[in-house]
């Protein structure tokens, strides 16, 4: 007979090892390596990564547990994220990634940053065929596949010589950001520069 032994072990965290702990998660901002040659998308950044407990925890909440729009707390920490990473630059206007299954939240959320920072909000990036969750799919090529020739900008001239900042809530593979990204060159932007709430970290499952 062959006896099984599971042995639970707890941890403790000191006091200074949770303020060194929050402390990474704040200062450390995750980036969106999406350049790509002959597009003129520019890496981008996260506010968090999607493993925060707290900051996964609210997406998940809003996205699949009808919780609402984004809380507060996502907005600030997303507002602090653009302001050490971009407070310098110019931009012409916000546009935010058509959502898969999160229905207004993207929209709501980035219409709310568009008044915190003060830069126009455009509502002419549409999806013209539908795609499935990005979740649903392991290798990157299927991912770009799925997105492919899916979108389309209802007002072209709109973004013709402008600086865009590209919102979307989550990103993973970045195959959507990608897509959007050489659609917007094609129709002359000058520069896209991606912003998410969060970035995931080993291929969580929650992203469109």
């Amino acid at each position: 007979m062959i006896w099984e032994i599971q042995v639970k072990y707890s941890v403790k965290i000191s006091a200074t090892w949770s303020e060194k702990i929050k402390a990474f998660w704040d200062n450390n901002l995750p980036v969106l390596e999406v350049e790509e040659r002959g597009s003129n998308i520019v890496n981008g950044i996260a506010a968090a990564y999607y493993g925060n407990s707290n900051v996964g925890a609210a997406i998940h909440q809003c996205k699949y547990e009808k919780g609402g729009p984004f809380p507060e707390f996502l907005l600030r920490m997303v507002v602090k994220a653009f302001n050490r990473s971009f407070k310098d630059e110019h931009f012409d206007l916000i546009v935010f990634v058509p959502p898969t299954e999160s229905g207004k939240l993207v929209e709501e959320f980035a219409g709310r940053l568009s008044k915190e920072l003060e830069i126009p909000l455009s509502r002419n990036l549409i999806k013209i065929r539908p795609t499935q969750p990005q979740k649903i799919y392991e290798p990157k090529v299927l991912k770009r596949i799925n997105v492919s020739s899916a979108f389309d900008y209802s007002s072209p001239s709109e973004v013709r010589g402008k600086s865009v900042l590209l919102f979307d809530d989550i990103c993973d593979s970045g195959a959507t950001i990608k897509e959007i990204g050489r659609l917007l060159t094609r129709l002359g932007a000058v520069k896209i520069t991606p912003l998410v709430i969060a970035k995931t970290v080993g291929g969580d499952l929650d992203n469109d």
